[in-house]
């Protein structure tokens, strides 16, 4: 391991916070191997190493931070960084990244990282969670871009650079029990979850186990005090997941993935240098807005440049210029949350949307699809816009919360049985899809006490011999569309794509703001030949206040 002029090992090792049961954290001497001698990275502990001060020599690369159009893009493409910077830089707030491991001694990290408290699920234990497989590099790079410390005269800076990381590296041993753990661990000292993965980008529908929608409830109703634990996740990468007969891209959906349609989720999708989307990016109705990544096949230009793994076994590159995808863009997010809590530590985690919704910035402002609603910007590519630091913060400053938990109120016009309709799904024709099959609700202002939604679930249930030939779509009484499931061909034989029997879930952001009171229509077509079926039931679920 190359180490760089880093902190006091003492200073590194006082603010140690192991809980849960797993033992006290005890350090070990320098010079101690850290890694089993199977891991393909090796490390060992370092003695004393002192930061250094000055300029961060790569932060000209970093164009998602200031972008003056350096890599080719558009100036003004970036999350506004440097004035939020100039109200704080994420001190006092403490992210906990959920992902495959991290290089905790890294030049660029080491001052950010709580050392006691990261949590290693390969041997169920606090401390040392570092890279192992040869493949183990994502949590460096995420960490770099959420966090990577800024004038230390090293490398560049993160979207929080003061803020306080810690590792789960669940991914390193990737069990739903694990993932569930790791989200409620040391929920009153971890403010932020942070997962830039999802499940595989593949079109099919992707059923995650109780414990992890459990984990989320017990997070937003009894973390940070009780103002709720903030969990960011990545829409994926699926946006052309694979290609039909005819050249066209497959598109997956971040609605298709469990982790992804629980209240209580932010859902991150990516747009490139110039505010577009990227050929991979995925559009879902659950997306709560966007942040910078790459946008080509031709790195590094339009690429997200952060910290990489530099162990013995690497490639000795202590930064790379290639990284990319949703997993760029989510600690983003995450970095700009922090922001906005180390402003305002009494935010909800419902307060923590709205105000991302409302303080988002409209790019790529000639798109037609854009659409103002209830003082809301939204296009259903970039879900409320791209990330804005310095108006989050702004905002944030001086937000007067709308609560917790506790005051979230919920109405279930169906009854929890929800409605069984058993309509009949004809086969599109040769000519495209047949007109769409609807089923409503009425929706009382006297019984659902919801003047402002924040959240919707549908529960859908079709008996369908492929599932991807479905288009599934909630109007609201304003005309508001969420579209919740597209037509997709999945790879595989059968039905490919998944079934909706039992139901599936849909989640929805996009009536935020949105009055409950009034008639709802769910809309069904079939829009590929081929197969016949039955929707059998339906049902929704208001959130908000």
């Amino acid at each position: 391991m190359i180490w760089a002029p880093i902190l006091v090992l003492a200073a590194l090792l006082s603010s140690c916070g192991g809980s849960s049961g797993d033992g006290a954290y005890v350090p070990p001497l320098p010079g101690t191997a850290l890694n089993d001698s199977s891991c393909f990275f090796q490390y060992t502990m370092p003695g004393t190493i002192l930061p250094g001060i000055g300029a961060d020599p790569l932060f000209g690369s970093l164009w998602h931070l200031q972008n003056t159009g350096q890599d080719g893009g558009t100036p003004g493409e970036d999350i506004r960084a440097l004035p939020a910077w100039n109200m704080n830089k994420g001190a006092g707030v403490r992210v906990a990244l959920l992902d495959d491991g991290l290089e905790m001694f890294h030049e660029d990290l080491f001052q950010n990282v709580i050392t006691g408290a990261n949590y290693d699920y390969r041997h169920r234990r606090y401390g040392f969670p570092l890279p192992c497989a040869a493949d183990d590099v994502h949590g460096t790079q995420v960490a770099g871009v959420l966090a990577a410390r800024d004038g230390n005269a090293v490398g560049l800076a993160g979207a929080a650079p003061r803020v306080g990381i810690v590792e789960f590296n669940v991914l390193a041993a990737p069990y739903t029990s694990n993932i569930a753990n790791a989200l409620g661990r040391d929920s009153q000292l971890n403010a932020i979850y942070n997962a830039s993965w999802s499940s595989i980008d593949d079109g099919a529908l992707h059923r995650v186990d109780a414990s992890f929608r459990d984990a989320i409830d017990l997070g937003i109703a009894a973390g940070r005090a009780g103002k709720g634990s903030i969990y960011v996740f990545a829409t994926g990468n699926g946006g052309c997941f694979a290609k039909d007969i005819n050249d066209v891209c497959q598109s997956d959906n971040p609605n298709f993935d469990g982790y992804l349609t629980h209240r209580g989720v932010n859902v991150v999708c990516a747009v490139d240098n110039n505010g577009r989307p990227p050929w991979w990016a995925e559009t879902g109705a659950n997306t709560l807005l966007c942040a910078p990544s790459s946008g080509d096949d031709h790195p590094p230009l339009g690429y997200i440049t952060t910290t990489a793994v530099n162990a013995a076994g690497a490639d000795n590159q202590t930064y790379t210029q290639d990284f990319s995808g949703t997993s760029a863009s989510t600690p983003m997010v995450s970095g700009v949350i922090a922001l906005m809590l180390s402003a305002n530590p009494s935010l909800s985690w419902r307060d923590v949307p709205l105000v991302l919704a409302k303080s988002a910035r409209k790019n790529d402002p000639t798109d037609p699809d854009w659409s103002t609603n209830f003082g809301l910007n939204y296009n259903p590519r970039y879900g409320f816009g791209v990330v804005n630091a310095e108006s989050a913060v702004a905002l944030a400053t001086g937000w007067t919360s709308v609560g917790s938990s506790a005051t979230l109120r919920s109405c279930q016009p169906l009854g929890s049985g929800g409605r069984t309709v058993n309509i009949a799904l004809p086969d599109a024709t040769l000519g495209g899809a047949i007109s769409p099959r609807t089923d409503t609700v009425s929706v009382s202002g006297g019984t659902c006490l919801i003047s402002k939604i924040e959240f919707v679930e549908v529960q859908f249930e079709a008996n369908h011999p492929y599932s991807g030939d479905l288009r599934v779509e909630l109007v609201s009484p304003s005309g508001l569309v969420s579209v919740l499931a597209n037509q997709r061909v999945c790879e595989g034989d059968g039905n490919s794509c998944g079934s909706y029997i039992p139901a599936w879930t849909f989640g929805s952001v996009r009536h935020l703001e949105e009055p409950a009171a009034g008639t709802w229509t769910m809309r069904v077509t079939d829009e590929q030949n081929g197969d016949v079926g039955t929707w059998v039931s339906w049902n929704i679920r208001f959130w908000g206040r």
